[in-house]
């Protein structure tokens, strides 16, 4: 059969309307890979409030001295005496800046009298020749006297871990309701507070001597190898504290409970596979700096399904009029390819079909948004346009899903930091518990890979280690 040219044109024409009408779809752009820069951990200072009870320390120092003094001095001139000194036990009532104040009230009482002049007669020994004066305060069922007593304990740690005190007694001993009793030119009362000084001044040396015996190495030996073991941390990865030097605050006071601060300077690792590290000995004691939090980069991951999600929201059903023909946006899919993102856009109206953009992810701080200011067709999409669907070659499709493809973070971060946090706040045994508050999270470059978009993040914020021993 021969064709007339008229039916020879529309043969000839069929196969270019059917492919231009049909579904059509360029090849997908592949996945060139991309090497993402290994994560490069600054110094972070680590502050780890540390919690001692002292109080059996100082009830052993109580126990080793007496509570009860008495003597009796009985002199043919000048005074004599008899009295009792009582003491309660310790209360503390705090300090600060490495100072302990100790303190406790004293019962006393006495008899006295006063010879202002002996003389051996012949045939006896030595006896008053002037009339005695006698005198007593809270003694033979009198009301005892009461007398405080106070001491001041300065305590540091030695280079061996041990601690190391000086007890004195300050301010001078002092007369709640004191005897006004002179006898000659002496105060009864002054004289009774020389006589027991030096016992008080042993109870003292006694509250040094347990306080000495307190050795806190052991203690930050335990917390440096909890906090130098790998922490499984969700799916961010294995977190390695990585101490690398410590140091020791002064000491604070609170009742008996001593309080003060081991600063750890570090050097956090953050891996996705387990590769767990020998500790290294604990270190001698560096010269103490306030701790000033952590610094800590780490990779967070992204699934490509919630971005593609999140841009099908803000770009499905936009109808755009592209050189006469309509063009609606049908569904859309995210992933990476290289460097940047591959966009996958199935559309439908005057044809249906499948095009493919790639653009690059720019991240603005101040928003919290990714967006993609250099979102254009894919080659491959190009070549097809270029051959079969020239009508929309135009920026008109791009300049639109440009505007409306973009991400916002905003909730990601808040959440990171919320579930960081969590993971970070753990019990690490041994009466030992990490608390850490993640201040800011701020997002310092995007890297899309095949299977997820890594978004790597420097955290900024506190751990505290809390010990109770």
């Amino acid at each position: 059969m021969i064709l007339k040219p008229r039916q020879f044109f529309a043969v000839v024409m069929l196969p270019f309307v059917l492919y231009s009408c049909a579904t059509v779809k360029p090849l997908a752009p592949a996945n060139t890979g991309v090497d993402i820069p290994k994560l490069v951990q600054p110094v972070s200072n680590l502050e780890v409030p540390v919690f001692v009870d002292l109080k059996n320390y100082f009830v052993q120092a109580e126990n080793s001295v007496p509570t009860k003094y008495s003597d009796n001095q009985q002199p043919c001139e000048g005074l004599r005496y008899n009295y009792v000194f009582t003491r309660t036990p310790f209360t503390i009532t705090g300090g600060s800046n490495n100072t302990v104040n100790l303190k406790f009230v004293g019962s006393y009482g006495f008899s006295a009298s006063y010879c202002a002049k002996c003389s051996t007669l012949l045939g006896s020994g030595a006896q008053c020749i002037v009339p005695t004066v006698s005198a007593q305060c809270g003694w033979d069922g009198e009301t005892p006297r009461r007398m405080e007593i106070a001491y001041k304990s300065t305590i540091n740690v030695m280079p061996d871990y041990h601690l190391r005190s000086k007890t004195v007694l300050y301010p001078t001993p002092k007369p709640l309701d004191r005897c006004n009793v002179f006898m000659g030119n002496i105060d009864v009362t002054d004289r009774l507070i020389e006589y027991i000084n030096q016992p008080l001044n042993d109870l003292g040396k006694q509250v040094d001597a347990k306080i000495a015996a307190y050795n806190i190495r052991p203690m930050v030996e335990e917390l440096w190898k909890n906090i130098a073991t790998e922490m499984k941390v969700g799916d961010v990865g294995y977190v390695s504290i990585n101490p690398q030097s410590v140091r020791l605050s002064s000491f604070n006071l609170n009742g008996s409970l001593l309080n003060f601060s081991v600063g750890l300077s570090a050097t956090p690792v953050v891996t996705t596979v387990s590769n767990p590290q020998p500790v290294k000995p604990l270190p001698n004691l560096s010269t103490y700096t306030p701790a000033n939090g952590f610094n800590v980069y780490l990779d967070l991951l992204e699934n490509y399904d919630h971005l593609s999600k999140m841009v099908n929201e803000q770009v499905v059903g936009q109808k755009m009029d592209v050189a006469g023909k309509e063009f609606v946006v049908t569904n859309t899919k995210v992933w990476g390819v290289g460097k940047q993102i591959a966009m996958q856009i199935d559309f439908t109206g005057y044809s249906t079909g499948t095009i493919y953009l790639v653009g690059t992810p720019t991240y603005d701080p101040a928003t919290h948004i990714i967006s993609f200011p250099d979102l254009s067709f894919d080659l491959q999409t190009k070549a097809w346009m270029l051959k079969a669907a020239k009508w929309m070659f135009t920026g008109k499709i791009t300049n639109t899903i440009r505007e409306r493809a973009f991400y916002n973070l905003t909730q990601f971060i808040t959440d990171s930091k919320k579930r960081l946090q969590k993971e970070l706040s753990r019990d690490l045994g041994n009466n030992i518990r990490s608390e850490v508050t993640i201040k800011d999270l701020d997002i310092q470059a995007i890297y899309p890979t095949s299977e997820k978009l890594i978004i790597r993040t420097l955290s900024d914020g506190q751990l505290k280690v809390k010990v109770a021993m």
